[in-house]
């Protein structure tokens, strides 16, 4: 067994990751690592469309319900944990499958954290100004600086609108051309990357789907249960996709449909942002969602076995 190849499985929201990891456990020997930024939470299962209880118990996963809402989870407890799951997934003479959406900490764990400089003075000034003028104002500001980074950063994305003008005012250049080299380098993993590919239309359809399921399942009992144990609206993950839409319904802001429109429209953009990284994603192969299952056997087993 070569101890650094590496599986990995991404693609938009509702493409189907969670479905073929699991096809793919069961006909390789595999252990699943979740590289989802929200899956991490306890307590946040429907809106972060976990694995369910039955499948982890067929299936070993790793790095799902890890920390608490109020906990600091970020890329680098993430590539910390996530190698240390890998190194004890080779003990037990298995690989490890990587699957998730979210592309920092796929990044993060393939070519080591975020390179780019920090300063914390300008990075308090951003601060001041985001609370001062609004979020729209900076990313409006930052679309004038980088308009591919505006693209991929949602205007309510605090901490990445701010990254993003912080790294700007320190080079001088466009964040979105630093980063690209930092995609490009080698990586520390032999790796084969699949991205997951899914028509347009339909794979809007999937999110429609998806987004009725979860109120069906109780999406809202589930936030409302949160904010009941005392993890506030300003929590991070409580402004994720889903529990922000749903705080805002249950604080009178918004009517429930409206709430559940304005999810649908969202995660539509969130789909996008996520092609928008997979695309400058050198190593992925792109694979149909539709026949997915046996041409990334396929290639998985010629890759590992």
């Amino acid at each position: 067994m070569e101890e650094n190849r590496l599986l990995v499985l991404s693609g938009p929201t509702a493409s189907g990751k969670t479905a073929l990891s699991l096809s793919l456990a069961r006909i390789l020997p595999l252990e699943i690592v979740n590289a989802d930024s929200l899956q991490v939470y306890r307590g946040m299962d429907i809106g972060t469309a976990k694995p369910d209880a039955r499948d982890r118990l067929e299936i070993p996963h790793h790095l799902i319900d890890v920390a608490d809402p109020d906990e600091e989870f970020n890329a680098g407890r993430f590539v910390d944990e996530a190698e240390s799951a890998i190194r004890g997934i080779r003990k037990r003479g298995r690989f490890p499958l990587v699957t998730g959406g979210t592309g920092m900490y796929i990044r993060a764990l393939l070519r080591g954290l975020d390179p780019l400089p920090s300063d914390p003075g300008i990075r308090a000034v951003l601060a001041r100004r985001w609370r001062d003028e609004g979020g729209p104002a900076l990313h409006s500001e930052l679309q004038r600086i980088d308009p591919p980074s505006a693209v991929a950063i949602h205007p309510s994305d605090r901490v990445r609108v701010l990254r993003a003008l912080e790294i700007a005012g320190i080079t001088g250049a466009p964040p979105s051309k630093l980063k690209r080299r930092w995609t490009n380098d080698g990586g520390k993993f032999r790796i084969l990357f699949i991205a997951l590919s899914v028509d347009r239309e339909k794979l809007y359809g999937r999110i429609e789907a998806r987004v009725d399921e979860m109120f069906r399942r109780g999406l809202v009992e589930e936030v409302r249960g949160l904010l009941n144990a005392g993890f506030g609206p300003e929590l991070k993950p409580m402004n994720a996709l889903g529990y922000r839409h749903v705080i805002s319904h249950l604080s009178g802001a918004l009517s429930l449909p409206l709430a559940i429109a304005g999810l649908k429209r969202d995660t539509r953009r969130y789909a996008k942002r996520q092609l928008t990284w997979l695309s400058v994603e050198p190593q992925a192969v792109w694979t149909d969602a539709g026949n997915a299952t046996e041409t990334v056997s396929a290639l998985a087993k010629k890759f590992l076995l």
